[in-house]
Parts: C-alpha cells; structure tokens; sequence
C-alpha cells in the first residue's frame, strides 16, 4: 500500500467507522466555515444585506425544518419495531434465550458473555481453536489438494479470528454496539461457508470422521457469528438514530432560531447603522447555522449506510462490494 493510498485509507476510516460523529460534523463544519472565509478573503462573500441572502436564508429555514422532521419520523418508525404486545414480547425474549443457549453450546464456557464485543471474541476464539484442530488433522498420508484446500480454509478463518480479536481488543470496544459490527465489517462467512460445502461434497470419500465433525462445528460457529452481527446492527442502527434524532434537536433548533430572528432583522433599516464588520460577521455565522443541522446528519449517515451496506446480504449468499465502495477499508 502507498504512502498516498495509506493516507487516504485512513482519513475514510476516521471519517466514516473510527471517528466519533460529532467531531466528524465539527470538522465539516470547521470545512465549510473556512471556504466562506476563503471567499470573504477573495471578495466573493456578501457584505451587506441583499434579496439573495434573504431568499438563501429562508430557503434553509423551510429545509432544516423539513430535514429535522424526516429525520424524527424515521427513527419513530424504528422504534415501533421494538413496540408489541406481551405475547411477542415474550416470543422475542424466548427466541434471544434460545439462541444465546444454541451458542452456550457450542462454546467453552458454560455462559457466554453478555457484552457484544466480548461475545464476538469468544465465539471468534472458539472457531480458531477449531480451526486450529482441523489443521492438525492433515498429515503427510492426506491426499495434497485435499491438504492445501484445508491449510488455505484454515488460514482463511484464523485469519478473520485476528482481525476480531484485534479490533475488540481496543479500549472501550469491549462496551460499544459499533465495536463489535466494525470488528466484523472484513470478514467473510459466505465465502468460508461455501468453501466448507465444497471441500465436503469433492472430497467426501477421504474426509475423517474427526474432519467432518469439526467441519460442522466450525460451521455452525460461522452462522452464530452471523447472527449475532446481524442483531447487533440492528440494535446499533436503533440507538445510533435516536442518538442522531436527539442531536438534531439541541443543534438544529438553536441554529433555526437564530436563523429565524437573522431573517426578521435582516430587512430593518436599522441594521444599515450597524458596523460593515459585525454585518459580515453575523451573516457567516448565519451560513454556519445554516449548515449545522447538514452537518450533523451527514456524518450519522456516512456510517449508517456504510454499515448497513457491509451488512445487506443475508449468509449463505454472498454479494460483490466492487459497484459500491467509493474507498475500500480492507485494504
């Protein structure tokens, strides 16, 4: 990887899994504010009221208050998944019962952990140890294509294990909704569950009964993991939007009061009187207003979409990431 595609690897991370939202819109925000005073500089910002301004300005105020509505109303249809009545109530609690004793099962410990990030990783530590014994079933009396195809599935699935493990391992990851579905945004069950039914149906005749029991438990291990990304995405994207419906309220209704009394001053004769720089000033910070309530939604959504992009398809199906990735994060 070059120095230049490095760069930019990272920045897209930062920017769209690593970085906390809010800082992501402050630095959108810290963008725009120096662009308008790039062109203040150049004498391409107004200094003094006019029709433009005024018809700008109130063009943001009817659509940050459209925005914000939008924005509300999706995250009200969210939560009316988690509504119900007793009985399905009862239904899903069962069924979350049920699968975390399915895992308990096949785990190496009689209770699996309750935080996501710590749930991944032993259910991650479990499938190295089995692949770990897969590996060790080949030897030199193995047929070698049957050998090679076991040493690269192995290697494959320790591989997607150290990619976990390194990512829960971080501080605070442990804790976080987010930790554990970026910890697995790289890895590959479909692929690696394809390459388990195809080994067994052309090699069939030479596996042991000791491969084919690991080659179950390791697949079963691979739709657990599946599932519980999958539940926790949607655990996350619930809270991440009414995290965001939340912040769009405490900074896009300042932000549309000083825009609505910007506009109730900006036509007054009285405001001619005022000193050239505090006009200028005060219609930036206008602009900045302006943008606040853009700037809060585009960093929530960067993430939003990238995960609910990395997560659309449903194993055993697997589909190509090439159409839709401006930048890769698995390079």
């Amino acid at each position: 990887m070059t120095d230049d595609t490095s760069w930019r690897h990272s920045v897209f991370r930062w920017t769209v899994i690593e970085g906390n939202r809010l800082t992501v819109a402050g630095v959108l925000l810290g963008g725009i504010t120096l662009l308008l005073l790039a062109l203040l500089v150049v004498n391409l910002f107004p200094r003094a009221p006019g029709e433009p301004l005024y018809l700008l300005f109130s063009s943001f105020l009817g659509g940050n208050l459209t925005l914000i509505s939008v924005v509300i109303a999706i995250n009200q249809l969210v939560f009316s998944r988690e509504l119900g009545s007793p009985g399905d109530l009862e239904q899903r609690t069962r069924n979350a019962v049920e699968y975390r004793d399915q895992v308990q099962d096949v785990m190496d410990r009689a209770v699996s952990p309750v935080m996501p990030g710590s749930f991944l990783l032993v259910l991650h530590e479990n499938l190295g140890k089995r692949a770990q014994a897969l590996r060790e079933t080949v030897t030199d009396s193995l047929d070698g294509d049957l050998s090679a195809e076991i040493d690269e599935l192995v290697g494959a699935l320790r591989g997607d294990v150290r990619t976990v493990t390194r990512a829960v391992d971080t501080p605070g990851a442990d804790e976080q909704i987010f930790g554990a579905i970026a910890a697995t945004l790289g890895t590959t069950q479909a692929e690696q569950l394809y390459d388990l039914a195809r080994i067994e149906t052309e090699y069939d005749a030479q596996l042991t009964d000791e491969q084919r029991e690991l080659f179950t438990s390791i697949r079963e291990h691979l739709l657990h993991i599946d599932v519980a990304r999958k539940y926790f995405r949607t655990v996350y994207i619930t809270k991440e939007l009414s995290f965001l419906s939340r912040v769009l309220l405490i900074i896009g209704l300042p932000a549309q009061l000083f825009l609505a009394a910007t506009l109730a001053v900006y036509d007054l004769a009285a405001i001619e009187a005022l000193p050239a720089a505090g006009i200028v000033a005060a219609t930036l910070v206008a602009m900045v207003a302006c943008f606040a309530p853009l700037a809060v939604l585009a960093s929530f959504v960067l993430r939003l979409s990238w995960v609910a992009q990395r997560n659309a398809t449903v194993m055993p199906f697997a589909a190509s990431e090439k159409d839709y990735t401006l930048f890769s994060t698995d390079e």
